[in-house]
């Protein structure tokens, strides 16, 4: 089937829709063909006075792209900066909180951590040292919810029971790189 690439815009939000998930193997005959990219812009970014966009090729599938981006370290502060400052809950139509922090974050985190990353302090707001980045972290990941985690990343990733042991255990694996 050969569909064109279906756009929508919001405000400051770009979503893409890319009918590939068949032809790269992704989804089955019977799950949706669309690959969804939300893009999101922000005109100021002001907070951020030092970082590099760098080019980076991808190749799958027979398929080639160029992408630009941030260099991990300034990707790693955006992250950060995402952690310490995004006021962000999920509720149900009773307005009872389900979810407290998108999951997402520390999930990245971790993945950051694991590659040995150190952030570019110079896009982080309100922080000036390590020491400092480090403390503040401590206190968010000592208050994490393992409920909020696992209900956020149970959308992103299929095998629930890793989902279910890596909530339980994702502040400890955290806290172990900062203290």
């Amino acid at each position: 089937m050969n569909q064109k690439l279906k756009t929508a815009c919001q405000k400051f939000r770009i979503y893409l829709k890319f009918p590939i998930l068949h032809q790269i193997k992704l989804a089955k005959k019977n799950e949706s063909d669309l690959l969804f990219l939300k893009i999101e812009i922000f005109k100021k970014f002001d907070f951020c006075s030092s970082f590099e966009i760098i080019p980076v090729p991808v190749f799958k599938f027979n398929k080639s792209i160029l992408i630009k981006t941030f260099d991990l370290p300034t990707l790693m502060a955006t992250k950060l900066q995402a952690i310490l400052y995004r006021k962000w809950e999920k509720t149900d139509k009773k307005g009872k909180i389900l979810v407290k922090v998108k999951g997402r974050d520390y999930f990245d985190l971790m993945w950051y951590l694991e590659k040995e990353i150190k952030p570019n302090l110079k896009c982080i707001e309100n922080i000036k040292t390590e020491k400092e980045l480090k403390g503040k972290l401590l206190k968010i990941i000592k208050n994490l919810d393992e409920n909020s985690i696992r209900l956020d990343l149970e959308n992103f990733i299929e095998n629930k029971v890793f989902v279910k042991n890596l909530s339980k255990n994702l502040k400890d694996i955290l806290m172990r790189n900062f203290v």
